[in-house]
């Protein structure tokens, strides 16, 4: 391939190896030209996976997988080159918690959420980043836990992560499920509060992975090779102040734009109780499992697509 590889993704933290890759010579040092394609939304993502405009993208499992049937219009040959993230989403809602804690399983927490929407007029209006994504599956998982039905008793809107925080600010939504680092931004801005995410649903659930058009599969394993080193650098605790300033710059200058306090925050465990993990692993089965029962149940794939699937 004579031109650059157009990777696409997100402004989001755990998008940082692509970006610690172009920036850190890590993809020269491997012998690839590597454009980043910072989109505005998910639904650009899938659109130029399908339309091969884009060669390879960060992307969750469950959009991958609708967009390879081509459940969005449109099929696109892709294939998993390796993990990039585990975990680091959050469940936020704004006002004011009625317990001072991430809400707990049972009663307790459908007690809290009954509380919480006491003053309302109208169902909750809570936001996710995609209909196909694992945000969504979270919110559905967690909102069983405190037995609170998504179908009925909440209004659920769709808008990219980082226009979350204005529409908190904006009172147009009233919480919602978003990957790192907005929610931390909205709690550190007082937007909202913290009531449970990824490692209080499902524990290193796979986020975020690469997945590559069948056009570069000659570049396939020095493409892999450059991330892998690039997750080593993100996972070094003494990088992480380097990762969050890079990220925080704007795109112009080799940046997503990114809160740098809110980032640096979920690249260290201590600091929020859902932090980004950073993985450069080969796809699993396990990884999957859990994803395609939820999608299953919602009626997006069959037993046919489950075995048939690439992704």
């Amino acid at each position: 391939m004579t031109r650059p590889l157009r990777i696409g993704l997100l402004r989001l933290t755990d998008s940082a190896p692509v970006v610690i890759a172009r920036n850190h010579g890590l993809f020269a040092r491997h012998d690839i030209a590597a454009e980043i394609v910072v989109s505005p939304s998910w639904s650009n993502i899938a659109d130029g996976l399908a339309w091969k405009m884009l060669d390879a993208a960060v992307i969750f499992p469950p959009l991958a997988i609708m967009t390879a049937l081509g459940r969005r219009g449109h099929p696109a040959s892709l294939r998993p080159l390796c993990t990039l993230s585990r975990g680091g989403n959050t469940l936020i809602l704004r006002g004011t918690n009625p317990l001072a804690t991430p809400w707990p399983a049972g009663a307790q927490g459908r007690q809290a959420f009954d509380r919480w929407r006491h003053t309302m007029d109208r169902r909750p209006r809570l936001a996710v980043v995609h209909m196909y994504s694992t945000h969504l599956l979270i919110l559905r998982r967690f909102l069983g836990m405190i037995g609170v039905d998504m179908d009925s008793e909440i209004e659920l809107v769709v808008m990219p992560p980082a226009d979350m925080i204005g529409a908190l600010a904006d009172r147009a939504i009233d919480g919602g499920c978003v990957g790192p680092s907005w929610g931390t931004e909205a709690c550190l801005r007082g937007l909202g509060f913290l009531v449970g995410g990824s490692s209080t649903v499902m524990p290193s659930h796979l986020e975020k992975l690469l997945v590559i058009s069948d056009t570069i599969t000659d570049s396939a394993d020095r493409l892999k090779a450059a991330l892998h080193d690039a997750v080593f650098y993100c996972r070094a605790r003494e990088n992480r102040q380097a990762i969050a300033h890079d990220l925080a710059r704007p795109p112009e200058e080799g940046g997503l734009a990114l809160p740098a306090r809110a980032t640096l925050a979920t690249l260290d465990e201590t600091t929020t109780p859902e932090p980004v993990t950073f993985v450069a692993e080969n796809v699993t089965n396990p990884d999957y499992e859990w994803i395609t029962q939820d999608m299953s149940a919602l009626g997006w794939i069959d037993k046919n697509d489950r075995q048939t699937l690439r992704i």
